[in-house]
């Protein structure tokens, strides 16, 4: 103590002046700092409201920031910045953003699903969707060639009333939008034996019209064919031959075209041998993500050596998603001959194969079912609609 006295007695006054102003100056930071502290860090964290006159944004209530409305770089801002660069003008941090912003900031985008309407394409007031074009068929309304609603292909938008889909029901609108969003790939069985000339003859004739139905309600559809004998006939040993699914339908017509009824003198088939064919991934190239129908036209019953082989590849095509339906022939033969029932074996391979089994008791009407069995037996009534306003404007 006695020479921390000596030491203060002996000092110059003006050092002394100096420590106290010092102490004093010191004081006075300590309390701004324990005032500000809190203040400070809730602007850093983006918890306190900015200051008056600056929206969360960072840009004034203009709306630029600092600048004129809607600008991101106005005068305003300018003069911000070179106020910030003045000798002597105070430091701001930029303020981070609040932890809840942040969170959603780096959270992955999220879609919503798309609606039940949205992907049945546009809709007339009646719940169905309108398809102003088929083929060579326009309806009131159509805007001619180009989009067609909800999809792709030939078609107008045909948004008014006398659409082709007009009278139809709410619930074929649904269905048909639904195919448009997936697809369809569509193969049809065909029994090329001698019975079936008239039926074979009658596909290569009216094939265009159903074509153009099938295309003008589904677009971007795929068609491959498979064609089949008997053993010993000319289609080699496995009495079938294929075309694969393709969008080339000038293909899928000189495949028909080239199809020649003949053999099959006995009555049963080896219809397991085309089935194999028509459900195979590989050899057809079907698409797991596109409605997969197959239509089996044919009179006869399998052979007995293949009756359980056709029947599990109707059941495996089924389980994989596909869906077999069946037209029987065997209704329209002559008088005293014509069944009136299916087809044991054909009905089995449809009920298997998930779809139906159509007698067909009026051979003129062969290339309408054959258009029905694409859609299914329950829509029948508006697929005979469409096929009705199509058969006027032929």
């Amino acid at each position: 103590m006695n020479v921390l006295k000596k030491l203060i007695f002996a000092a110059p006054p003006w050092l002394l002046s100096g420590l106290l102003h010092a102490g004093l100056l010191a004081a006075a930071g300590m309390v701004t700092w324990v005032v500000l502290q809190p203040k400070i860090l809730d602007r850093l964290l983006n918890l306190a409201p900015p200051p008056a006159g600056v929206s969360e944004s960072g840009s004034d209530d203009a709306g630029g920031a600092g600048g004129s409305p809607g600008s991101g770089s106005g005068a305003g801002s300018r003069a911000a910045a070179a106020a910030a660069t003045r000798p002597g003008a105070p430091v701001v941090a930029a303020a981070a953003p609040a932890p809840q912003k942040l969170m959603e900031a780096l959270a992955p985008p999220t879609h919503s699903p798309l609606s039940d309407q949205a992907l049945a394409g546009l809709r007339d007031p009646g719940g169905s969707l309108t398809i102003g074009v088929i083929g060579d068929m326009k309806g009131p309304g159509s805007a001619g060639t180009g989009a067609g609603a909800g999809g792709g292909g030939t078609g107008g938008t045909g948004g008014g009333p006398g659409g082709i889909l007009d009278g139809t029901s709410p619930g074929f609108g649904k269905f048909v939008g639904n195919l448009r969003g997936t697809g369809l790939d569509l193969v049809l069985v065909l029994d090329a034996t001698d019975s079936m000339t008239p039926y074979i003859e009658q596909a290569k004739a009216r094939l265009r019209a159903v074509l153009n139905v099938v295309t003008g309600l589904v677009p971007n559809a795929r068609v491959g064919v498979v064609a089949y004998k008997d053993y010993g006939d000319d289609y080699g040993p496995t009495a079938c031959r294929l075309m694969p699914l393709t969008e080339n339908y000038q293909g899928v017509r000189k495949f028909i075209d080239e199809t020649i009824a003949g053999g099959g003198g006995d009555i049963p088939e080896p219809i397991q041998e085309a089935l194999a064919i028509a459900t195979s991934t590989r050899q057809m190239g079907w698409n797991s993500r596109r409605k997969r129908v197959i239509i089996l036209v044919g009179d006869s019953p399998c052979h007995s050596t293949g009756r359980a082989a056709a029947y599990n590849f109707a059941a495996a095509f089924a389980k994989d998603g596909g869906v077999i339906n069946v037209i029987d022939t065997g209704g329209t033969g002559a008088p005293g001959v014509a069944r009136v029932s299916l087809q044991p074996d054909l009905q089995r391979i449809a009920r298997d194969g998930g779809g139906s089994a159509f007698l067909l008791t009026d051979e003129a009407a062969f290339w309408r079912h054959l258009i029905v069995s694409v859609f299914g037996e329950r829509y029948e009534r508006d697929i005979n609609t469409i096929i009705e306003k199509f058969a006027k404007k032929e």
